[in-house]
């Protein structure tokens, strides 16, 4: 049973498993005890960084941007952290950066694992009972090696109701993933010693700061953080018609050293319009990129990239993956700005009857979800109520945060701990193969910047508009997708776009065209796509008509060619994402 295999990242076998690392590739495999070994690959996504001292060994899985307040580069905050950590010192609460740390401790004979506050580097753990048998980067790999691969429907449900696996689980019932802000000590047998967070989310409003000093700290800590995310190897931008990727520019280098890019689903893309005016103010040197059918082409490396854990359509930066690796070393991205800087819907409190757990919950299910819960999971769930499960998941999970007041706030911290931990940061690794995604929201200084700031001045983007309009009015005088207008007349734009819209739809009406607005309308709807849809969906001898009729299945297909909707759209991508993983994966 082959535990290393090209591609498989970074694995560590306890027990009886370490004595597979016989088997990798010389100076692929590090055996600090006999009952333990780390295997690595050639070229791990994300990267990896190794430091030999004299208290043990220390790898970074990912990069560091900073640690105490000290820039620098992965290897350099990395010396400073292994100093601490050897006179046990270490703060993991300041360590900056997308990663997860693994520190074989020589004197304690143990690993110790630390990840980031948002978990946004993943790593997958092997449980027999209470012992961890292996952890890994790449959970198809890890799971080939070391799981029993028995599917965990429970999980699955959450998978399918929410798109993203909810909390630590993932599709086998002995496989888990890392949970963020987190210290795990280890023996070398892989029983675990402790687990600890090394950081707690509050609400800690700074009643002292006025609004304008609000937005002029947001400035100070937004450029800090794009000036740490670039001070390495050659970055390059996606530009789109929203406000997060406009703010990273707002902040950037002007003129052509600055590389970006865009991508939209027609040559007329309202998107790749705006973004390519946001370039041509600032003097970026820019691309603009036509989403053309890739996804059967490419669909088992796809899902492997992605671990199984995301819609494959959703991952649409997959496309240009080999453009960008030719023209830069990390990819900068928005991701997770909107939700800083705007509201969940609760600033003006709980509504009547409502809870921040059923708000949550409602905020998450995704449309869809009925046909794969009715046909899929729930059968292999005897009769187990889903809806119960959902809600006793979520409400459980807000229940950590009872200590924080302000339920939109409250709201605000459950969906980054849950939405962007699962969700969002597996659609990160969507970016690897071309480049490392860099997350600037992710920025721990920011972080704690936004646990200060009230509600009230983060709703409806009104710190993010004020920002761009005070300190990058070129930009604020660009349309915004959203609101139908630029930032000076966004309050309007619903209105004030009235007539340009209604002209829009008369004009496709008498056409007879259909907007494009999701990645799956290019992928199935395309020439070959219901092909590719049967080949990965109908095929006799799937693993997936193991539980899933193939004559339910036939009708889904058929109903979404004869009349696509998001809902049916939804559910053909995460049974193609369902079906690819099975066939890899069991």
């Amino acid at each position: 049973m082959p535990v290393y295999a090209a591609g498989s990242g970074l694995s560590i076998l306890f027990g009886e498993l370490a004595s597979l690392a016989e088997a990798a590739p010389a100076g692929h495999a590090c055996l600090p005890h006999p009952d333990t070994a780390l295997l690595t690959c050639d070229s791990p996504h994300p990267p990896l960084t190794r430091l030999d001292s004299d208290s043990g060994i220390l790898w970074c899985l990912g990069e560091l941007f900073s640690y105490d307040g000290a820039d620098g580069d992965t290897a350099a905050c990395l010396r400073r952290a292994a100093a601490d950590w050897g006179a046990e010192a270490l703060k993991p609460d300041r360590l900056n950066g997308r990663f997860v740390l693994l520190r074989w401790d020589q004197r304690a004979s143990e690993w110790q694992i630390v990840t980031d506050r948002i978990g946004s580097c993943h790593l997958y753990s092997v449980w027999e009972g209470d012992r961890v048998r292996a952890l890994g980067s790449d959970l198809l790999t890890l799971s080939k090696a070391a799981s029993r691969r028995a599917l965990d429907w429970e999980a699955i449900a959450t998978f399918f109701a929410l798109g993203f696996y909810l909390d630590d689980r993932t599709c086998f019932t002995d496989v888990r993933v890392l949970l963020p802000a987190s210290l795990y000590r280890l023996s070398p047998a892989g029983d675990l010693l402790a687990h600890r967070r090394t950081w707690a989310w509050h609400h800690t409003v700074d009643a002292a700061r006025s609004y304008d000093e609000t937005v002029e700290q947001y400035d100070v800590l937004l450029r800090q953080a794009v000036r740490r995310i670039t001070q390495t190897g050659q970055t390059i931008v996606p530009l789109s018609g929203g406000l997060d990727s406009r703010s990273l520019a707002a902040v950037l280098p002007r003129g052509a050293d600055t590389l970006a890019y865009s991508y939209g689903y027609t040559p007329d893309s309202i998107e790749t319009a705006i973004a390519a005016r946001i370039a041509r103010e600032r003097g970026f040197a820019f691309t603009r990129h036509v989403i053309r059918p890739y996804l059967f082409e490419r669909l088992p490396e796809l899902v492997r990239t992605l671990h199984g854990c995301q819609d494959v359509t959703q991952a649409r930066q997959m496309s240009i993956n080999g453009w960008v690796h030719e023209r830069a070393d990390a990819v900068l991205t928005g991701l997770w700005g909107d939700v800083w800087c705007d509201q969940t819907g609760l600033a003006d409190g709980l509504p009547p009857g409502e809870t921040v757990a059923s708000h949550a919950l409602h905020k998450m299910q995704k449309r869809g979800r009925d046909w794969l819960l009715e046909h899929v999971a729930g059968p292999q769930l005897g009769g187990q109520s889903i809806p119960d499960l959902l809600e006793d998941r979520v409400r459980t999970g807000v229940a950590a945060f009872a200590g924080i007041a302000d339920p939109d706030f409250q709201a605000k911290v459950y969906k980054t701990s849950r939405w962007a931990f699962r969700w969002s940061n597996a659609s990160l690794r969507g970016f690897e193969p071309g480049g490392v995604p860099r997350v600037a929201y992710y920025d721990i200084d920011l972080v704690d910047f936004f646990c200060t700031v009230p509600t009230a001045f983060a709703r409806d983007r009104k710190l993010q508009i004020d920002h761009l309009k005070r300190f990058a009015p070129d930009l604020a005088r660009i349309f915004w997708q959203e609101a139908e207008a630029n930032l000076y007349l966004a309050p309007y734009g619903r209105w004030l776009s009235l007539p340009r819209r209604a002209f829009h739809r008369l004009r496709r009406s008498l056409r007879g065209e259909r907007p494009i607005q999701r990645n799956w309308e290019v992928q199935f709807l395309a020439p070959g796509g219901r092909e590719g849809l049967e080949e990965w969906l109908l095929r006799p001898g799937l693993r997936l008509h193991d539980v899933a009729a193939p004559e339910a299945v036939r009708a889904l297909v058929d109903g979404l060619y004869a009349a696509p909707e998001a809902a049916n759209g939804y559910a053909v991508s995460m049974l193609l994402t369902f079906s690819a993983w099975l066939e890899a994966a069991v």
